[in-house]
């Protein structure tokens, strides 16, 4: 077995990642880049959007509304150090948006998710802190549900790179 295979199957074995690539039709699993990137392992589905409407229309079909600031709150400025509890208070907006707000840590249908927008893409994911469970997959699950009707296209993999298991970077998994 090569390093990288021992990397990935570290945690959960081939029969395992195997098993849920053939159950998710969506989402798919993301083995952490290690290392300094302190990332975890994670269930991931991004789409594409084009416009604000696209994007709140999606945010409303997952249950989850955008907080939009009157005027453009305070920012961390580029090269200023913070202290981390000021850092904090600096709202994460979404790029693109006149003054959205990230969704970050919320629910979907009850279950904890987390949901990043880039200023054309969006990404839910689904697991706890480092880990993928049996459990973060049955609710990946019931969230594809929700998906099934969306019309906005879906960028697979999230991110071109092999740590996703996807058709791209492993067929044989998925026949």
């Amino acid at each position: 077995m090569d390093r990288w295979q021992q990397y990935l199957f570290e945690e959960h074995p081939e029969t395992e990642l195997r098993a849920w690539a053939r159950r998710l039709k969506l989402f798919r699993f993301f083995r952490a880049f290690g290392g300094h990137a302190n990332d975890g392992d994670s269930l991931d589905v991004a789409y594409a959007y084009q416009t604000r409407e696209q994007l709140t229309s999606f945010m409303a079909l997952l249950g989850i509304t955008l907080f939009k600031f009157e005027r453009k709150p305070p920012q961390a400025e580029p090269g200023v150090s913070y202290r981390g509890e000021v850092f904090a208070k600096f709202p994460s907006l979404i790029a693109g948006t006149e003054w959205l707000e990230q969704p970050a840590h919320c629910e979907i249908m009850g279950i904890a998710a987390f949901v990043w927008c880039s200023a054309d893409s969006i990404k839910i994911s689904v697991g706890d802190r480092y880990t993928v469970s049996e459990k973060n997959v049955q609710n990946a699950e019931k969230i594809e549900t929700l998906l099934t009707g969306v019309t906005l296209e879906r960028i697979d993999p999230p991110l071109d790179t092999k740590n996703y298991i996807c058709p791209r970077h492993y067929p044989d998994y998925f026949s």
